[in-house]
């Protein structure tokens, strides 16, 4: 696939003038402000709802309300990337309120109690927990594909056990790495072609244990975009990780500055209809 220019702003005039209704025709990812974890809805065209992770016990309400702001009552596969707290942390709490269709986690078990609330969840609605791993793949529709990338093993360390995905809508290759580590970045840039990667999800809320510059370099996203809390205690998104991104002019946005984050997609370029602040 040949790159091209992918990202441009569209006024919020432009979406009043216009009605929101037409940016249904378009792939949407939300990257929702939940402070420091991840919770990411993609919305297809064809009304498909796709939701990566769910934050910690904490933030149900927030996530609920931005699920129903937008109109989803029904999440047609909730994918767990690992099962670290902040991650799975109200996936239970979803489950129990919203109709969802499938579940996928990485195989590994965890003595937690948000690990337990998941399962229960999952049980008390009959949903089978499915498995994924490198080399799996879901088609939503003819359009819309996700290739499973990592991981490839099932490791003692959870953010290395996270499912990294690439979701690829026409043209366009947005890139998902939940909480990989620098160990996964080799291993998958030894593995695949990335080179054509659109937009990113950066690991692990920016930390410096991921995003090596060798890995950026291969992948070379046109738009980061970074989950983290407001003044962390762990300091991300690390200045390490932001200069990398610097260094190869990748426009970055994240949601301790600018709250949620929202991208279209018509398959040929990426879009928003917000000025973010980088």
């Amino acid at each position: 696939m040949i790159k091209k220019f992918k990202y441009t702003i569209i006024t919020l005039l432009l979406l009043l003038c216009c009605g929101c209704n037409q940016y249904n025709e378009f792939l949407s990812v939300h990257i929702i402000d939940i402070g420091q974890g991840d919770c990411i809805l993609i919305k297809t065209p064809d009304s498909q709802n796709i939701l990566v992770d769910g934050g910690d016990e904490d933030t149900y309400k927030i996530i609920r309300t931005y699920l129903k702001l937008n109109k989803v009552k029904n999440l047609d596969i909730v994918i767990a990337t690992h099962l670290d707290k902040d991650h799975i942390g109200s996936l239970d709490d979803i489950i129990n309120n919203f109709n969802i269709k499938k579940v996928y986690t990485p195989n590994q078990k965890d003595d937690s109690s948000h690990y337990h609330n998941l399962i229960n969840a999952c049980e008390n609605k009959n949903i089978k927990i499915n498995h994924l791993s490198k080399g799996n793949s879901i088609h939503i529709n003819s359009n819309t594909i996700i290739d499973i990338l990592s991981p490839s093993y099932i490791q003692d360390n959870k953010n290395q056990n996270s499912i990294v995905f690439n979701l690829a809508y026409k043209d366009m290759d947005f890139l998902f790495t939940g909480d990989c580590e620098e160990t996964n970045e080799i291993e998958m840039t030894n593995s695949y072609d990335l080179n054509n990667i659109d937009f990113l999800k950066v690991a692990h809320h920016g930390s410096s244990s991921s995003s090596s510059d060798n890995f950026i370099k291969e992948i070379s996203p046109s738009i980061a975009a970074i989950s983290c809390g407001y003044k962390n205690n762990y300091g991300h998104p690390h200045k390490s990780t932001l200069d990398t991104l610097k260094k190869y002019n990748i426009s970055t946005f994240r949601t301790d500055i600018n709250g949620d984050l929202v991208f279209y997609s018509d398959g040929n370029k990426i879009f928003t209809t917000k000025k973010y602040q980088q």
